[in-house]
């Protein structure tokens, strides 16, 4: 039962009897005007030629027969091709319209020219012999080209009308495309049999006259009506059918006529039904499938897949086209970045699904405190919205109450940053960004706050961030970006072991940049490889000079983040680098953040152990600085542990600061890493860790980061003791 029912929904769908979306109803409209604009240029082409022709043929017989008025020559030779050539050209320019993205008043004049003077042509139809000198005994003959120029003059008024309504806004497709194509391939069936048929009956005493047999053009014009009535598949089948079989049986009522169309004609004339019929379902089935497809795509381009709220690049063209359109004041509207507090928790005890459910319910929640109201999802757990300016706090507030009871246990929420829109900065992607930016300005701020809106100070800073990004290459090529030192001691004698490369930004124009400006800006936009393969260049450059100056050379470690990883090859490049200049891979050290390694990474992984298989060692840096996790230590193999400087906070007056510490310190030994504090400021500081066996001390108690030269007046006048044990 199943299966038949299926059978007979594929024949239902093929013959069209299935309604269509509205997306591929109108996609099939505008495939059949695209098929009107090609056809009508035939048309048009083909009527000039013909006129062109029946000219060059008939003009001088017509003058030789007394003929006295070229008006009366053109409607006894090539009147109904003046009729056709010119509902051609209108045709052809309404589907050009139709098409057309604007309203050209140039193409609504031509139009509007083109169709009146195929009335006034109408309006000539007396002129017609068949008319003038009506024969009863040929009222088929008659009937036919009076429908024909009624057929017509209703084409001209329907495209004027259309026409008009498309200038004022007023677009319905049903009337724009079907009603005209079905004029216009009504207009050119009806040529088509009254020639053929014209031809058909002129035979005399049954003899055959090769220049009159011209069923062809009727079949033309079917091939034509064939293209062109493709919406479904039984309509053509009923109107080709019915076309098909009136002309046949008009025949069979001449016996004249029907003498010479044999019975091969027959079988030919049927066949050539079928095939058509074949060909207008196929092009049907054909526009069919890729309205679909492209329907599908087009859902994938304006609806976020997972929550159905919009897509984020669709979102920002309705806002902007909404803002382009509409006369919004200044601060009437607000964009509004949200981001769901402890989503990633959620994810980790609940698992994807759940979280996937969490996420669609967190777009419903939207939904109802802004309905009307443009929303997206933007990514992962981060919402965008553009709505109006009204009571945004107090709806806040409610949504982040409602997505707290979403799990009890948990406890998710809502952090916000708005940006209050203004006739300055209209495009919606720039406006979001700095709803983003003055998120991220609440999230630093680690508050119970959950909205803080973007403000004068936050906009000197953003300038300052895109000054970062767009200036990045420059600040390279022109060496604005530095290489500062700070000293890296051990910590039993005080003596240099190494040094850590930071990234120092001067600036013609700003002078010293803030690393906590610069360092984040370009690891959110995924350049600081750039900053970083600066500073590998200007480390390995450094090492070179002291090498060949035949000095002792002190180890550099130098830090990498996790965009650096996911956007060039790292270990292809310090290879590139460190071979360029010569430098021994014992004397470069690899830091890598420990937040980089909180979620699986294959790839990082994967470059990390090349980097070791390069012969350089890598260091885990910022161990403690609230992401620490045992299973980093264990899935990694790290040769030396730097202890964030957050573990050395509250050391003199929290009881748990020095057993953790000492924890972590015995803990390395045992699974034979190295251990570094870094942030030392006190002396008191530096004797505990030496005292349970931290190796190395990292801060300002030794040194704050100096220059390249500093370092090395620092080593000439013995304020740095190299270290005899890295000889």
């Amino acid at each position: 039962m199943d299966k038949t029912k299926n059978v007979f929904s594929k024949i239902a769908e093929f013959l069209g009897f299935k309604r269509n979306s509205k997306y591929v109803n109108e996609y099939i409209h505008k495939a059949n005007m695209r098929s009107g604009l090609f056809m009508s240029a035939v048309v048009a082409l083909l009527e000039v030629w013909l006129v062109f022709r029946q000219h060059h043929k008939y003009l001088n017989v017509y003058w030789a027969r007394g003929g006295s008025s070229y008006f009366d020559f053109l409607f006894t030779y090539t009147s109904l091709f003046w009729l056709q050539m010119v509902m051609g050209i209108s045709m052809f320019l309404y589907c050009l319209y139709y098409l057309s993205k604007k309203n050209s008043k140039g193409l609504l004049i031509s139009i509007l020219v083109s169709s009146g003077v195929g009335i006034v042509l109408c309006s000539f139809i007396w002129k017609e012999s068949v008319i003038a000198k009506y024969d009863p005994a040929n009222y088929i003959d008659s009937s036919l080209l009076i429908g024909l120029y009624c057929a017509i003059f209703l084409f001209h008024v329907l495209v004027i009308i259309a026409s008009i309504l498309k200038y004022r806004g007023k677009h319905f497709e049903w009337f724009h495309s079907v009603a005209i194509i079905t004029i216009f391939a009504t207009c050119l069936l009806i040529f088509g049999v009254r020639v053929s048929y014209g031809d058909f009956t002129s035979m005399k005493k049954g003899v055959a006259n090769p220049d009159y047999k011209q069923i062809i053009c009727f079949l033309m014009m079917a091939i034509y009506v064939g293209c062109l009535l493709v919406w479904r598949p039984y309509i053509s089948i009923a109107i080709l059918g019915a076309v098909f079989l009136s002309v046949y049986f008009l025949l069979r009522t001449f016996d004249d006529s029907i003498r010479y169309f044999s019975e091969g004609d027959r079988v030919n004339y049927i066949t050539f039904f079928i095939s058509l019929v074949m060909i207008s379902t196929s092009i049907f089935s054909q526009r069919n499938l890729e309205a679909k497809k492209d329907e599908e795509l087009e859902l994938l381009a304006t609806k976020d897949k997972l929550t159905g709220l919009l897509a984020y690049e669709y979102f920002n063209n309705l806002v902007n086209k909404k803002v382009e359109e509409e006369n919004i004041q200044k601060d009437e509207y607000i964009y509004l970045f949200f981001d769901i507090t402890s989503f990633k928790i959620l994810n980790e005890q609940r698992g994807f699904e759940k979280g996937n459910e969490f996420l669609k319910e967190v777009g419903q929640i939207l939904i109802k405190h802004f309905p009307d109201e443009y929303i997206s999802r933007q990514s992962d757990d981060h919402f965008a919205v553009f709505a109006k300016n009204e009571d945004i706090e107090e709806k806040i507030n409610q949504i982040n109450e409602e997505v707290n009871h979403l799990d009890p246990d948990i406890r998710p929420g809502v952090k916000v940053g708005g940006y209050l829109f203004n006739r300055v900065e209209v495009d919606s992607h720039n406006a979001m960004e700095k709803a983003r930016y003055a998120f991220s300005t609440l999230k630093g701020m680690n508050g119970s706050q959950l909205y803080l809106r973007y403000d004068k100070e936050m906009s000197n800073k953003y300038k300052m961030v895109q000054y970062v990004v767009s200036h990045i290459d420059e600040a390279v090529q022109k060496g604005w970006i530095h290489a500062y030192y700070q000293p890296v001691v051990f910590a039993k004698d005080r003596k240099l072991c190494g040094v850590e490369a930071l990234a120092r930004w001067i600036d013609p124009k700003y002078g010293f940049l803030s690393p906590g400006i610069f360092v984040p800006s370009l690891e959110d936009s995924q350049l600081a490889y750039k900053l970083d393969l600066a500073i590998l260049e200007i480390v390995c450059k450094n090492m070179r000079r002291v090498l060949d100056n035949g000095e002792v050379i002190v180890p550099t470690s130098i830090n990498f983040s996790r965009a650096d990883f996911s956007v060039v090859d790292i270990p292809s490049e310090i290879v590139r680098v460190t071979s360029k200049y010569n430098i021994p891979t014992q004397y470069l050290h690899i830091e890598i953040t420990e937040s980089a390694l909180l979620e699986e990474h294959v790839d990082l992984k994967e470059a990390m152990n090349r980097i070791k298989y390069n012969g350089f060692s890598i260091w885990l840096d910022d161990f403690g600085s609230g992401y620490s996790s045992f299973n980093t230590l264990k899935d990694y193999a790290f040769d030396v542990l730097k202890l964030d400087l957050e573990f050395l906070k509250g050391f003199s007056t929290n009881k748990k600061s020095k057993p953790l510490i000492k924890a972590v310190i015995d803990m390395a030994k045992q699974i034979d890493m190295r251990t570094l504090a870094e942030g030392v400021e006190t002396e008191e500081q530096a004797e505990f860790l030496n005292s349970i066996g931290c190796e190395r001390l990292q801060g300002y108690l030794i040194s704050k980061p100096i220059t390249y030269e500093e370092l090395n007046d620092g080593i000439a006048n013995g304020k740095f003791v190299i270290s005899k044990e890295l000889e």
